[in-house]
């Protein structure tokens, strides 16, 4: 139970911080546009941005960020829980880290750039 009230609270700060500094302020909402995570869905999958409303793209895009980091926090914090050796620890928060880090980010961010695909060809 712990641990789900973990991954909750995470998700929702690290959800609240992109609502509050992204998302609701038009600067920021705009250099999204050159950053690393619009970029590289715009170059994959070819989206084009004058046809795609950003604020929800951002609003998806804080979603999945939140749900990434928020997953990857609660597991390595229940490593704490097994491994009682602080070394062996941080070498197994590491490779864990990355081991869910990057599968969570291309599978994620691969699924909202087709959804993106496919909306910007008129499909569903």
């Amino acid at each position: 139970m712990k641990e789900i009230v973990i991954w909750l609270v995470m998700f929702i700060l690290i959800y609240l911080f992109y609502e509050w500094f992204v998302i609701r302020k038009e600067k920021a909402l705009e250099n999204m546009k050159e950053g690393k995570e619009l970029s590289l869905l715009a170059r994959k999958y070819k989206l084009n941005y004058q046809k795609i409303d950003m604020k929800p793209l951002v609003r998806m895009i804080a979603v999945a960020n939140a749900f990434i980091m928020a997953t990857v926090v609660t597991i390595v914090s229940l490593l704490r829980n097994w491994i009682a050796n602080l070394l062996l620890w941080a070498c197994s928060v590491i490779a864990v880290g990355f081991l869910l880090l990057i599968p969570l980010i291309l599978i994620i961010y691969g699924r909202i750039g087709r959804y993106y695909q496919n909306k910007q060809k008129g499909g569903k």
